[in-house]
């Protein structure tokens, strides 16, 4: 609105209109970047950034700001010679009030706290003057006003009393000032209270201490006498007086030192200082979100690790459990390979006539509590794999715990929320997930499917329901029917001319018969197992990486948003920069 109301009577030079619009597609550049971050920039950051953008098209704009009852109105009120504002002890000034020139005395309500007046006034010609709430007022949304409306200034003329220089609340106030860039000139008024020109001297010598301290460089100070001013008004032009007032140098200041040249010079820097201060800031952001997305890359690839460290160990902890198969199995072969040493020959003939005899002293001796044994040694290993895939979980649930309260807070104070939300609210939802499955988690449940899916690599043709038997039921059903191979030899014993010689071999066959049956039993307990653990490491970390799938997703997409974010606000804020640097030498 404001800078709807706002025309440019002087004539720009040529350089200065390339200025004005190289600033303005640097300015747009920045608002480019500035998209980037949607609803995280601070609304009070767009509405100001919009303002000074209309500005830089406007005419110069001079902001009048300070404590209420500095004199602020009786200041602007004597410089254009004229009771315009109202005046008094209490603060009067409850809304901004815009003053531009024209032929006659009028006022406007533009906007809810913007008066739009006019008045013929000769200095509005050249500028248009802005008196503001007081910034220590006890309604506090006359101080939000006035804190608001500096970001549109071209120049920041801050009254001081003499009676009460440079307090506390002003310090503060020009600190804020201050952060955005912008030129501040000192009027100390009320110094007819001062008795001496010495006492003059000292309060004007405190506020240039102290603004030096705070801005950095000596302010142009002016102590004046507003009261004194307008005396000389209303005296029919007492020359001598208004000189006395301190507003001749005030008005020569106005007029003549800030010259077309130099408003122009103020009118560029203005927006161009908001512009890089909310570069930083966002610059700033953007960097402290990837230092924060830096710590969830490494959160990931920490769980990365924790699941590929699952996968070893789990590998490398089956080994010795299926040793631990092997020496039972190993055990059980020695024992058959004495078993078919010492009856398969001549000199057993009648034991080995009693086929079942031999089957059961094969069963007691070689096979014995070989198959429970096995059976519990298996499920042993079973269990292992439910609670080391339940472990995990446990692990990462913890992990990302840890990792969604470290930082939530927030990360930048009053800059936008979504970010850390959305961020806040992955994590919480990796949490959620993990609780559930350790909530959910039936250990015999999954143990038992495990079970069958090892006892399905077991199954053979005879054997087709095996899945619905124990695991040391087939074992004992593959190795008792090596007993066969022994009542085998009894027929042919009996039977065959040439004993002698057929024992020995039918020993051998049945010794090579017994060892196959061993190795393959070993291979399939191993494969069975092994394929199993497999299964669980790749279930386990597909559950995982699905639960952290949207966390993952939105690291990367942030971390390419804000890379992209803040190279563009570097080169925004570097080409800002530049032009300023050019603006100034001027």
């Amino acid at each position: 609105m404001i800078g709807k109301l706002f025309r440019r009577r002087g004539i720009l030079s040529d350089r200065e209109q390339e200025l004005r619009a190289r600033e303005a597609e640097l300015l747009e550049r920045l608002a480019t970047a500035l998209a980037r971050f949607g609803s995280d920039v601070a609304d009070d950051d767009l509405q100001r950034f919009r303002e000074v953008r209309e500005q830089l098209a406007g005419l110069f704009l001079l902001v009048i700001a300070g404590e209420f009852n500095s004199g602020k109105s009786s200041f602007i009120n004597a410089l254009l010679g004229e009771s315009v504002l109202p005046e008094g002890v209490t603060p009067t000034t409850d809304r901004i009030n815009l003053l531009r020139h024209g032929p006659a005395v009028t006022e406007q309500l533009r906007e809810a706290y913007l008066l739009d007046r006019t008045h013929p006034a000769e200095v509005l010609r050249e500028l248009n003057i802005v008196d503001t709430p007081g910034t220590n007022a006890i309604i506090r949304r006359h101080e939000e006003l006035t804190r608001d409306f500096v970001p549109r200034s071209d120049l920041v003329l801050f009254v001081t009393s003499a009676d009460r220089p440079f307090t506390e609340s002003e310090r503060a106030f020009l600190e804020q000032i201050r952060t955005w860039g912008k030129k501040v000139v000192f009027v100390v008024n009320k110094v007819d209270i001062l008795r001496t020109s010495a006492e003059r001297d000292e309060v004007v010598a405190f506020v240039r201490d102290n603004a030096t301290a705070l801005l950095g460089e000596p302010p142009e100070i002016f102590p004046v006498s507003a009261r004194e001013a307008q005396a000389a008004r209303n005296g029919a032009g007492d020359e001598a007086r208004w000189e006395a007032s301190g507003f001749a140098a005030v008005e020569h200041y106005l007029l003549r030192t800030l010259d077309q040249e130099e408003r122009v010079r103020l009118k560029l820097l203005s927006p161009l200082n908001v512009g890089l201060r909310l570069a930083l800031r966002y610059k700033d952001t953007a960097f402290e979100r990837l230092k924060l997305l830096a710590d969830d890359v490494e959160a990931i690839a920490n769980i990365d690790r924790q699941l590929a460290a699952f996968h070893q160990e789990m590998l490398r902890d089956l080994e010795p459990r299926l040793a631990r198969l092997d020496v039972l199995l190993g055990g059980m072969e020695s024992r058959g390979m004495r078993f078919f040493d010492e009856n398969v020959r001549l000199g057993r003939i009648k034991t080995l006539l009693d086929s079942e005899g031999v089957k059961r002293a094969f069963a007691h001796e070689v096979v014995a509590e070989t198959p429970q044994e096995i059976e519990a040694e298996v499920g042993r290993v079973i269990d292992w794999i439910v609670e080391r895939n339940l472990r995990v979980w446990q692990d990462i649930q913890a992990y990302v715990a840890r990792q969604a309260t470290r930082h939530r807070e927030g990360i930048i104070g009053d800059v936008g929320s979504s970010f850390s939300y959305n961020r806040q609210a992955l994590l919480d939802s990796v949490g959620r997930v993990s609780r559930e499955v350790i909530g959910s988690y039936d250990r015999e449940g999954e143990s038992r499917a495990i079970a069958n899916d090892v006892q399905g690599t077991f199954a053979t043709a005879a054997l087709a329901n095996a899945g619905a038997v124990g695991i040391g039921t087939m074992v004992a059903t593959v190795l008792t029917g090596a007993a066969a191979d022994v009542t085998g030899i009894l027929l042919a014993a009996t039977l065959a001319i040439g004993g002698l010689y057929l024992i020995p071999r039918r020993r051998r066959q049945a010794k090579e018969a017994f060892g196959d049956r061993i190795a393959d039993l070993r291979t399939r307990l191993k494969n069975g197992l092994t394929r199993q653990a497999h299964q669980e490491i790749g279930q386990a970390s597909e559950r995982v990486n699905e639960a952290i799938g949207p966390y993952r997703r939105f690291v990367e997409t942030q971390q390419t948003q804000l890379n992209e974010a803040r190279g563009e606000l570097v080169a925004a804020e570097d080409a800002l920069l530049r032009l300023r640097s050019e603006i100034e030498r001027r």
